[in-house]
């Protein structure tokens, strides 16, 4: 009888560890693999706003959309416009242009949080921009012939480009992102109808440049394509 006894004793310390065993390794694996709801974000780069208080030139207006796929990749859209207007002493100029970027960002952050939402973005954008300018006034100063005053007719400029992105997006209430990156641009083509070459190109920057940096500061909101169970 007692062996019986600790037969029976030891079959049910084993099957108690089993089970115990078995609930520790669905919570862990919870734990590496979040829930997910795959859905759409749609923002507005609010530092566009804040461009003409550095250079009152430009005034112009961006919006994003992303797709999530998962935790890691996501599909991204950027749509904008620009207009840039100044009158110096030797010239004026009037440009309005707009611009579209297409990407994707890698999620480089391990969550390890069950609700954690935040994001550590590389990803890589394609950018085309198209802008119509013109210089209704410029004057070339000669001692000699004498000055020399004229008109440049408006014109269309077309530009192609890349850029690598880093950034930081997080969750700050439920659904509503704040997030900012950093772009680093390089030019790859330029075609212009007029002698006289854009000042700025739409969504890239300044045309003087065959690289640039830039930064976005981005709100967007989380649209879940399917409800949690």
């Amino acid at each position: 009888m007692p062996k019986m006894l600790r037969y029976l004793f030891s079959i049910s310390l084993l099957i108690t560890c089993t089970i115990a065993f078995s609930q520790e390794t669905e919570e862990a694996n919870s734990l590496e693999k979040p829930s997910f709801d795959p859905g759409i974000a749609i923002g507005i780069n609010v530092g566009t706003f804040i461009v003409p208080f550095f250079e009152p030139e430009r005034l112009g207006l961006e919006a994003t959309g992303r797709i999530q796929f998962n935790n890691k990749w996501f599909a991204v859209g950027e749509l904008g416009y620009e207009n840039v207007s100044f009158d110096k002493d030797s010239y004026d100029y009037d440009s309005n242009g707009s611009f579209l970027r297409l990407g994707v960002d890698y999620n480089i952050f391990r969550v390890e949080e069950i609700g954690n939402n935040d994001n550590i973005i590389l990803g890589f954008r394609y950018g085309f921009g198209v802008t119509d300018y013109k210089s209704n006034r410029y004057t070339i100063n000669d001692d000699y012939w004498g000055d020399y005053e004229g008109t440049v007719g408006s014109g269309t400029s077309t530009a192609h480009w890349g850029e690598f992105v880093f950034g930081l997006r997080s969750e700050i209430f439920k659904n509503f992102y704040m997030g900012w990156s950093v772009r680093a641009r390089a030019l790859f083509y330029i075609n212009n109808t007029q002698q006289l070459e854009p000042y700025a190109i739409p969504g890239y920057g300044k045309r003087d440049n065959s690289t640039n940096v830039s930064f976005t500061y981005n709100l967007e909101y989380y649209l879940p394509l399917r409800k949690k169970k």
